[in-house]
């Protein structure tokens, strides 16, 4: 029940001007169909070992008067459970119904839009159109700004939006499993699919706009429509922020959330320390990141609340056992 990814950063060839492009391929996870069976199997295996080891409900001991209870029975024997590699396949089919009907949902979200969400639409794309053109200078500072402190700090954070840091997913799901918190494994399965979503989004932008990366132009804003450059948007960014905004919907308070967000930026910051990207690429990146990650939390929020809550108490009496139902 829903309820509320080796690092790959770009390798710089000289400490001021010039990189290589090992960072192109900047998601971690595995590639194609068959990577996306990998993943949708691995989740699908740990949520039923999650549903395996929930504890069965206690039985309140609470005596109760003949008087009070309508009904008495027998208890029924316990349903057998269907066998291990059924109830692996079960939810391995739920699972991409999920992905299935999410990405749909996704598509068609702009056509559901209200007026203040076409106005924040249009404010943000305000706000890349004038980044993107102070990028060359915002680059050039950058360059003179550059130094081992700024080198070593991106050497240490970069792998959040990384491969490494598509394991941060599979950390939260072993988490929430191993501690029986519902909240901490949806928090993984969300980031592992805003991840995904958000980087097919990324790799679509980046073979359309074909944008040269700094390093490969020098520093100039030059673009090379499905070519094999691929500066815009920044995939690593993209990530940071698809896991932080996870992360922050599904915490209270503003301690965590303020962490993941930090984090997040310091990724961007790295990326164009780098010269891997400018500073409009990484704002696109933490657009489309956030965007997804908020609009999976807030929808299976919304399908959580419409579902209805039922409970049922066994109660022992002196002649068996009574239920009471809560709706």
């Amino acid at each position: 029940m829903t309820s509320f990814r080796s690092n790959s950063r770009t390798e710089i060839g000289s400490a001021r001007g010039t990189g290589r492009r090992d960072a192109g391929k900047s998601f971690g996870c595995p590639r194609g169909a068959g990577g996306a069976v990998f993943l949708l199997f691995s989740l699908a295996l740990s949520l039923e070992a999650g549903c395996a080891g929930v504890p069965l409900p206690r039985i309140q001991q609470t005596p109760v008067s003949n008087s009070h209870v309508s009904e008495t029975f027998e208890p029924e024997a316990t349903a057998t459970q269907p066998p291990l590699p059924r109830r692996i396949l079960d939810a391995l089919v739920e699972e991409a119904k999920r992905y299935a009907t999410d990405a749909l949902a996704f598509v068609r979200a702009p056509t559901t839009w209200d007026g203040a969400e076409w106005r924040r639409a249009a404010g943000a794309g305000a706000s890349l159109g004038t980044l993107f053109l102070a990028d060359e200078s915002i680059d050039s500072f950058a360059r003179k700004q550059r130094s081992h402190f700024t080198d070593r700090v991106s050497g240490a954070t970069t792998w959040i939006g990384g491969g490494v840091g598509f394991r941060i997913p599979f950390v939260l799901l072993a988490g929430g499993l191993a501690f029986a918190d519902a909240n901490t494994r949806d928090m993984g399965r969300e980031t592992l699919e805003a991840c995904l979503f958000s980087e097919y989004v990324t790799k679509g932008l980046k073979k359309a706009i074909g944008r040269e990366r700094p390093f490969e132009s020098n520093g100039e804003t030059t673009f090379k429509p499905f070519s094999a450059h691929d500066s815009f948007p920044s995939a690593h960014t993209t990530q940071a922020f698809a896991i932080a905004s996870v992360v922050a919907m599904r915490s209270e308070g503003w301690v965590v959330p303020t962490l993941a967000y930090t984090a997040a930026a310091v990724v961007a910051f790295d990326r164009v320390n780098d010269r891997a990207h400018f500073a409009s690429d990484v704002l696109a990146g933490a657009l489309v990141g956030t965007v997804t990650g908020r609009f999976l939390v807030a929808r299976h929020s919304r399908k959580q609340l419409r579902q209805p809550r039922v409970e049922l108490e066994i109660i022992p009496i002196p002649s068996g056992l009574a239920a009471r139902m809560h709706f």
